[in-house]
């Protein structure tokens, strides 16, 4: 179910909100937590196609409301949460599947991106759920909101490495620094994308002025 599920979506998508996956080979096998800025529902395909390997997406607990909804999370063996982020039952699945060699993804803003903000504030749990099960973070990143029928470039980052705080008796205020380096990450993702086509374009223009 999983499968065909995910290559319906991939498809459909590609056909309405069409995106250019770069960098997805960055994506290793085995667990890690797939992080990334959320501006439309379709936002969980780009990171399914990051890997062959199965994703349990952390979704919230509003969809289940539908039944419909409710029968496709179960069947792709989402994880739901509720609105507040504090659920422990939803913590403890996240980080069996991850303990179990599996991947896990999330939007770490919590809800849509509705504003003109590069980026909302996170409401955290990328960076418990890296820590505690010691796996890697990797940020799938949208270049501004996917159009209609006009690709978009989505960009995987580096692996983010909180291994400086493996094995350490974790405070409130590391977590918030932690959160902090993903969210950091996230930002650098984009900007140096965005920075490197500039680059081209006004290099591409300087050309074309020096041809004339």
């Amino acid at each position: 179910m999983y499968k065909f599920l995910k290559g319906l979506m991939i498809f459909l998508t590609q056909i309405i909100h069409p995106y250019k996956l770069i960098g997805k080979e960055k994506v290793k096998d085995g667990a890690c937590v797939l992080v990334g800025n959320h501006f439309r529902l379709w936002d969980i395909v780009h990171m399914a196609n990051t890997t062959k390997e199965k994703v349990h997406f952390i979704t919230k607990q509003e969809l289940y409301k539908s039944k419909f909804l409710a029968y496709l999370c179960k069947k792709v063996e989402a994880i739901p949460v509720s609105r507040d982020g504090q659920d422990a039952k939803a913590i403890m699945m996240a980080l069996r599947y991850l303990k179990k060699g599996e991947k896990i993804s999330m939007f770490p803003e919590g809800t849509r991106n509705r504003t003109d903000a590069e980026l909302l504030p996170l409401k955290g749990g990328a960076a418990l759920f890296a820590i505690k099960a010691k796996v890697p973070v990797y940020p799938v990143m949208s270049i501004g909101k996917t159009k209609y029928f006009r690709r978009t470039p989505i960009v995987v980052g580096d692996p983010i490495d909180l291994s400086e705080f493996y094995d350490v008796k974790m405070t409130s205020e590391d977590y918030e620094r932690a959160e902090e380096i993903v969210r950091e990450k996230m930002l650098s993702v984009m900007r140096g994308y965005i920075c490197k086509r500039e680059e081209k374009k006004a290099a591409k223009k300087k050309k074309k002025k020096a041809a004339k």
